[in-house]
C-alpha cells in the first residue's frame, strides 16, 4: 500500500490550482455510503481526513492563497444519504464565506428543500461573479452493467433528471462519465449523452485506474480480464490527481474518447478527460459569446 497520509494539519488535497475537500470517510468501516465497483479508495487512492464543517471552512480560509477553485469531491460522495443535507449546507457556507469558483460531484438525487439551497448557492456565486459547477456522475446506463453502481446508488435516469434540475436553477452542469470502463458498452455513453441533450454544459471522461489483483479488478472484472482489454493496458502509471505513489494499471480508452468527443462536438458540449482543461475551455467559449 502506498497511500498518501492525510492528517489534521494536511487533511485534503491541494495541487496549486484546486482544493479538493469532502466530509471524509462515512464511518470507520465504510468510506462512502455508496459502493461503486471502480472506486479508487478500495485500492490505493487516499481517503481524506474527517473534519467538521467548521474545520473544512477554516482550512479553506487559511489556505485560500493556494487554490483558485474548490472541489467538494474526491474520496467519498459527501452528498449521498444520509449526509445529503450536510453536503448541501457545506456548499452554501463555502459560497457565503469565501469568494472562489466552486464545483461539487455526486451520484445522489435531491429533495426540493435541497434544491432551494442549491439555488441560493448558484445565486450567491453569480452575485460574486464566481462559477458554480454541479457535477453528476453517471458511469453506465444498461442493466447488464448495473453491478458497477450498485444499490442504493440512484438509477441513471434519476441522475439525468437531477442534471436537468440543476441546469434550471442556474448551475453550470457537468456530466461525469468517469471513468470510461471497458466493461461498459460504447452505446451506454452515447445514450447518456443523448438523454442529457440541452441541459449539460461540460462532459468529462477519465482513464480507468486499478491495482493489479486488487479489489477494483475483482469487482469490475468478475469474469477476469479479457485478452483484448489486457493488451490495451498501460502498466506502472502514477495518478496525477492524488498524492499516492502506487503503480496503477491504466486502461487506454482512446476509442471511447474519440467517439464521445465527436458526439459532444455535435451537441455543443465541452468535452475533456481533465476537469481543469474542460473548465478552461468552457470559460473561453463563454467569453466569446
Amino acid at each position: 500500500m502506498s497511500k498518501a497520509i492525510y492528517s489534521k494539519n494536511e487533511p485534503f488535497y491541494l495541487n496549486g490550482k484546486r482544493a479538493m475537500v469532502s466530509l471524509g470517510p462515512f464511518s470507520d468501516k465504510q468510506h462512502c455510503p455508496y459502493g461503486c465497483a471502480f472506486c479508487y479508495v478500495q485500492d490505493d487512492f487516499s481517503s481524506y481526513e474527517k473534519l467538521s464543517e467548521d474545520g473544512i471552512i477554516t482550512f479553506l480560509k487559511d489556505r485560500q492563497d493556494e487554490y483558485s477553485i474548490i472541489y467538494v469531491s474526491g474520496d467519498t460522495d459527501s452528498f449521498a444519504p444520509p449526509r445529503t443535507k450536510r453536503g448541501v449546507a457545506l456548499l452554501l457556507r463555502i459560497a457565503t464565506e469565501l469568494e472562489c469558483d466552486l464545483l461539487f460531484t455526486t451520484r445522489t438525487t435531491f429533495q426540493e428543500d435541497d434544491y432551494r439551497i442549491l439555488r441560493l448557492v448558484a445565486d450567491e456565486q453569480r452575485r460574486k461573479n464566481k462559477e458554480f459547477y454541479a457535477c453528476i456522475s453517471i458511469t453506465r446506463y444498461s442493466e447488464e452493467s448495473a453491478y458497477l453502481e450498485p444499490t442504493p446508488i440512484p438509477t441513471p435516469d434519476a441522475r439525468i433528471a437531477v442534471l436537468k434540475k440543476l441546469k434550471e436553477l442556474g448551475a453550470t452542469t457537468v456530466l461525469a462519465m468517469r471513468p470510461f470502463l471497458p466493461v461498459v458498452k460504447m452505446e451506454d455513453y452515447m445514450l447518456i449523452l443523448n438523454k442529457t441533450e440541452g441541459f449539460v454544459d461540460i462532459a468529462l471522461g477519465e482513464n480507468f485506474y486499478f491495482i493489479r489483483d486488487g479489489k477494483i479488478q475483482v469487482r469490475v472484472f468478475p469474469n477476469g480480464i479479457s485478452e483484448e482489454v489486457n493488451c490495451e493496458l498501460i502498466h506502472n502509471q502514477k495518478m496525477d490527481f492524488d498524492n499516492n505513489t502506487s503503480s496503477w494499471e491504466v486502461w487506454d480508452s482512446k476509442k471511447y474518447q474519440e467517439a464521445v468527443r465527436k458526439r459532444c462536438d455535435e451537441l455543443g458540449v465541452v468535452f475533456s478527460m481533465h476537469s481543469d482543461d474542460a473548465i478552461a475551455e468552457f470559460l473561453h467559449s463563454k467569453e466569446g459569446k
